[in-house]
């Protein structure tokens, strides 16, 4: 007799392929038989005629390191059919977390990834997994180690790295790599990593060398940088000989929308020519989320937050700030000459919570100042602990970026302490099959499947999940396409995705009819 028996249903396997009709049994978390009729008994038969049953969703781009150890963790994920997040993404990763280098650590990471409770206490990838592991987890949880937080870890927001720096580095990158990260995560764009070079990104990343291990990197410009950023990221997993993956793969400012993308789009395709492994990601939404701090020049940000705030406090600092955000510039990306501050809407900002929801050019208006002063004056005010959601991207390019067949499809959650997040925290996968898939048909059934189920896992090299198929996890949504429903957006984030009629987590029942179950079916998962 097998624990559980799906009737009826219309499979879309993960694969890609049409869809078929099926029966699928699971026994012992697993999928233990796929069969047009399945005779034998089960302890439970669910009934899924005119209902698609598919793998359960990975979203292979979440920050959840933190929100992890939260009492209601996995509601947010199950209702929308995710079984499977992989965190630590942007080179921001809870670990490694040295007591040298842990306070300045966790105020960086907090508007990201939120805040570890004090009772967790672990240095290495391995301490912090083992830690996770304890926790009784309603789905499953993967990691990448962060190459921001590893250069935190071994010389804090110092410029330099010396030799013993490179040897703790790489002795912190090899315990990530033997309990089992997916990959090393890089934030090129941020602190501190935005002063690496080719020569230092190769130094530190050394011990990845010739391994079937990827880099996936939030990259140094998305927008008049974009083309130049892309070859970076080429050249560094060119001469490591390593796969690559982009992260949010996306085009910033309406002038470069189309003809930008395209001519960085076509450095990829070369190189895949060449021989070379890259993959994309995209989120579905044309607004991102980030933390404030990261539209200041690179010079602003050198040495941590409480010197950035400092340098903001400096009048003359101030208007030198100020007159390099009034222009293009070449060795950052100016997000407030390419969107403006009519285009940035603060989501969290913990002194101000009126602020809340509210553009950068609304908070001028409401305390007399001008756009510059009005967020200069913010960040000062938090210590720089603000996040924003920045409406940065073109529906056109999200669209054209899902049709490649090398892209996956993410959410990209951060978890900021308090305020708002973005609402593809909530809804990102019921908007993709509701949007994309079922009222503008951007694309079929099976492929948004495949790019939330199979293109991950291969990506990332997931074993035993991602597709339906004999002997793999028994990870499962079932659901009626005309019922999926995004309620989330901009102004009232914090709803809860509807339509799921089972979301199945190793093989137990994890949400019924948009009512969550909170079982204890989920693992960490190791690489």
């Amino acid at each position: 007799m097998f624990d559980l028996l799906i009737k009826n249903g219309t499979i879309v396997d993960g694969s890609g392929k049409e869809p078929f009709n099926a029966d699928i049994a699971l026994s012992d978390g697993k999928i233990s038989k796929i069969a047009p009729i399945i005779k034998e008994g089960a302890g439970r038969v669910i009934d899924a005629e005119k209902q698609f049953v598919t793998p359960g969703f990975i979203d292979m781009h979440r920050h959840e390191d933190a929100f992890v150890f939260n009492s209601n963790y996995g509601e947010i994920q199950i209702r929308q059919g995710i079984t499977t997040t992989i965190n630590g993404n942007c080179g921001l990763s809870a670990a490694p977390l040295p007591p040298k280098y842990k306070d300045e650590i966790l105020q960086y990471i907090k508007p990201i990834a939120g805040i570890i409770p004090q009772d967790k206490i672990f240095e290495t990838f391995g301490d912090y997994l083992a830690i996770v592991e304890k926790e009784k987890l309603p789905i499953n949880f993967g990691m990448l180690m962060g190459n921001g937080t590893l250069r935190m870890a071994v010389n804090g927001f110092a410029n330099q790295l010396g030799g013993e720096e490179i040897r703790l580095a790489h002795k912190y990158i090899e315990d990530a790599l033997q309990n089992g990260a997916f990959g090393i995560s890089m934030g090129i764009a941020y602190m501190p990593e935005i002063f690496y070079d080719h020569k230092t990104f190769i130094k530190v990343l050394e011990p990845l060398r010739a391994q079937c291990i990827p880099i996936t990197t939030h990259m140094r410009g998305e927008g008049n940088l974009l083309v130049e950023a892309v070859k970076e990221v080429i050249n560094i997993a060119k001469d490591l000989q390593i796969p690559l993956h982009i992260s949010h793969y996306k085009c910033l400012g309406k002038k470069n929308w189309g003809n930008v993308l395209k001519e960085a789009t076509a450095q990829i395709e070369a190189a895949q020519s060449d021989g070379m492994q890259i993959t994309v990601d995209v989120y579905p939404w044309t607004a991102g989320s980030t933390q404030l701090v990261q539209v200041l020049p690179p010079e602003f940000l050198e040495g941590g937050l409480d010197k950035t705030t400092q340098r903001l406090k400096d009048l003359q600092k101030r208007k030198e700030c100020r007159q390099m955000l009034e222009k293009p510039q070449k060795h950052f990306e100016n997000q407030i000459d390419l969107i403006g501050w009519e285009n940035i809407m603060i989501s969290s900002a913990p002194k101000n919570p009126a602020f809340v929801g509210k553009k950068i050019t609304e908070i001028a208006e409401m305390t007399g100042k001008d756009p510059f002063e009005a967020a200069f004056d913010l960040l000062v005010e938090e210590n720089c602990d603000v996040s924003m959601v920045n409406f940065i991207a073109s529906p056109d390019d999200i669209e054209t970026i899902m049709k490649y067949p090398y892209s996956a499809i993410i959410s990209d959650s951060i978890y900021p302490a308090s305020g708002n997040p973005h609402p593809r925290q909530y809804g990102t996968f019921a908007l993709l099959l509701s949007d994309y898939v079922r009222d503008r048909k951007v694309l079929s059934l099976p492929i948004a499947i495949n790019k939330i189920t199979k293109k991950p896992a291969d990506i990332l090299k997931i074993k035993n999940k991602g597709v339906l198929k004999e002997n793999y996890d028994a990870d499962i949504a079932i659901f009626d396409l005309n019922k999926i429903e995004n309620q989330a957006d901009y102004i009232n984030p914090r709803k809860l995705s509807k339509g799921f009629s089972f979301v199945i987590v190793g093989g137990e029942i994890a949400a019924e009819n948009d009512v969550f179950l909170k079982t204890q079916s989920g693992k960490v998962i190791r690489r």
